[in-house]
């Protein structure tokens, strides 16, 4: 699992695409927590409009654009290889494919989580600078040192491992990565707004990135119980794509 695991660390660090998507999946929310701030200053001068504060519902307005960039990276730990038919050298320095999965697995999740760490430290500082251009800042929210910012962390991680997950069920990266983003910004809010005019209060239990931004929102027990929906999705994609990892042919 050592050798698979340095292998695999190997080929997510020397991708340079790598490390420009996790630049931008740090600088683009808080670049867009600091630009709402901005906006709100020379509109009323009262920071009206989208929350400038470390909270959920600020993490909830910025954070889903780093997940939206970062889960590239996730979708390239199988694509990148079965694009280029590397998964054949791959499983032939390390037969065991079990290992595999699992050390694609686990470096994403470590890389991702490092970075959404980051992202969400980023926001909080653009937003506390937003504060002070805006004149309504109250100092630095510390409401990201506790659940507020697992929580946040947890959404981008698992939005990350369901492009993983699609990818590697699919075997196509551009899919792996389009749908997940297509769910969320596009089909998801459709559905929303039917459930919405059909009083179906339930809906947000059901829609895997819904129920994510509304564990960002809420708070509380009812937060964690999102959470644990919207990685139940990542489970279910998963687990099929293990399945087939380990049966069908490279």
């Amino acid at each position: 699992m050592t050798g698979t695991l340095r292998y695999e660390w190997r080929r997510i660090s020397t991708v340079r695409s790598t490390w420009l998507l996790i630049v931008l999946g740090i600088l683009v929310p808080a670049g867009f927590a600091l630009l709402v701030a901005w906006l709100a200053s020379i509109s009323d001068g009262q920071g009206g409009g989208p929350p400038n504060d470390g909270s959920a519902s600020g993490l909830a307005a910025f954070l889903p654009l780093s997940a939206a960039i970062l889960c590239t990276i996730g979708a390239a730990a199988f694509g990148q290889e079965y694009r280029h038919e590397l998964i054949r050298v791959t499983l032939a320095v390390f037969p065991r494919r079990t290992p595999v999965f699992l050390a694609k697995l686990a470096m994403v999740i470590l890389v991702i989580a490092v970075t959404a760490a980051v992202a969400i430290a980023a926001v909080v500082v653009a937003e506390y600078i937003g504060g002070v251009i805006a004149a309504t800042s109250t100092g630095w929210n510390t409401d990201v040192l506790g659940s507020t910012g697992i929580l946040g962390l947890l959404y981008v991680v698992t939005f990350v491992l369901i492009a993983f997950a699609i990818t590697a069920l699919t075997r196509n990266q551009p899919l792996g990565i389009i749908a997940p983003i297509v769910l969320m910004f596009l089909v998801e809010p459709i559905v929303g707004l039917i459930a919405m005019s059909q009083f179906w209060t339930w809906i947000d239990w059901v829609l895997p990135f819904s129920g994510g931004q509304a564990a960002l929102v809420v708070g509380g027990a009812e937060a964690w119980g999102h959470m644990a929906v919207f990685f139940g999705w990542f489970l279910v994609l998963a687990i099929p794509a293990w399945i087939l990892f380990l049966r069908r042919d490279a």
